[in-house]
């Protein structure tokens, strides 16, 4: 397998567990961060096809398994401690929201790396935009982050008598 399509490989995986992560959003606490990660779970699948169009037009096979498995791992990691065996709390917010930020780094990177590729093949023009759309993204985490970090990590407690 050539390294483009390779490479196209990963990102498709890495692509269906950002979505899968991206859905885990519907339960963030913040009505706000909720109604984001809607928003960007659909800006997501619909990278995911263009990802796929970029793949068929390299003669790039999709990886089918390996987006399974994507998925089953994400699903996985839900299981991470969170101080609260039994429900949602700020910290588990705020935790899936910075695995979500690293994974649209993660896209950044990639689409900066097929814009670097210069392959003919790929729409660099809109590769371009997409690189933008992921930066907005970046952005719009980065916030969401930020006020869960206030809201799981500010202890408000009365001083000791």
């Amino acid at each position: 397998m050539n390294p483009l399509s390779h490479y196209l490989r990963i990102h498709l995986v890495g692509a269906a567990a950002g979505i899968e992560l991206a859905a885990r959003g519907r339960q963030q606490l913040d009505p706000a961060t909720r109604a984001m990660m809607a928003e960007l779970r659909e800006e997501l699948k619909a990278e995911q096809r263009e990802l796929r169009e970029f793949a068929r037009r390299t003669d790039t096979t999709i990886p089918t398994i390996g987006m399974t498995l994507a998925q089953v791992g994400e699903r996985l990691g839900r299981l991470k401690p969170n101080g609260s065996l039994v429900r949602r709390t700020p910290l588990t917010d705020l935790v899936d929201l910075e695995a979500m930020r690293d994974a649209v780094a993660g896209k950044i990177a990639g689409w900066q790396a097929l814009i670097a590729a210069g392959d003919e093949r790929l729409d660099t023009a809109r590769l371009e935009e997409l690189l933008e759309l992921g930066e907005r993204q970046h952005d719009r985490l980065t916030e969401a982050h930020a006020r869960a970090a206030h809201r799981a990590l500010s202890w408000r407690q009365s001083p000791p008598h």
